[in-house]
C-alpha cells in the first residue's frame, strides 16, 4: 500500500528490479516468487542473473521500465544505497528542461588493464581515450537517464 500511494501522491516508482537464476523455476526462482508475492515490490526481467551480464541486466532494465512506465527519468540505485527521495525528485526536477541526461556519480579514470587486479578489463585496449583512460562516466551505484535515452535503449537493444 506505501509503494502504490508514493507512485500516485509523488509520482515515483520503486522496484527491486531482478532476473532468474540459470535454473529457471528453482529454489532461488521459487522463493523470489514467493517474496514477490508477498511484498510486490520487483521487477523481474527475463535476464539470467550474474556478474557478468550486469550491463545486460542495466539493458533489460532500462527497456522494461520505458515499456511499463511513462516517466521523465529513470534511475538504477544499487540496493546497498541509502537514497533520500526528495533530494532525488529536487536533482531530477532541475534537468526536466534539458534533453538527453545522463547523471551520477560521475568519475573517469584509468583502464584496469593489469592481470589479477580487481575488476580487471581483459579488452582495456577497447576502452577510453589515450593512456587508456576511461571516459567520464556514471559509476554504477546510482545514475539516471531521461525518457528519451532509455527510448534509445530501448529501440536499439
Amino acid at each position: 500500500e506505501k509503494l502504490k500511494k508514493l507512485e500516485k501522491e509523488k509520482g515515483i516508482v520503486i522496484r527491486f528490479v531482478i532476473g532468474h537464476s540459470a535454473t529457471t523455476g528453482g529454489v532461488l526462482d521459487k522463493a523470489l516468487d514467493k517474496e514477490e508475492a508477498e511484498h510486490k515490490d520487483f521487477l523481474r526481467l527475463n535476464h539470467v542473473e550474474g556478474y557478468h551480464q550486469l550491463s545486460t541486466k542495466t539493458r533489460f532494465y532500462f527497456s522494461t521500465a520505458v515499456s511499463m512506465w511513462d516517466a521523465e527519468f529513470y534511475v538504477k540505485v544499487d540496493d546497498d544505497v541509502h537514497l533520500n527521495l526528495g533530494m532525488l525528485a529536487t536533482t531530477l526536477a532541475q534537468y526536466r528542461s534539458k534533453p538527453r541526461v545522463y547523471i551520477g556519480c560521475m568519475k573517469s579514470g584509468p583502464v584496469l588493464s593489469e592481470k589479477g587486479v580487481k575488476y580487471h578489463e581483459p579488452e582495456y585496449w577497447k576502452f577510453g581515450e589515450d593512456g587508456n583512460k576511461y571516459f567520464r562516466h556514471a559509476t554504477g551505484q546510482i545514475y539516471g537517464i531521461s525518457k528519451d535515452l532509455a527510448a534509445y535503449i530501448s529501440i536499439n537493444s
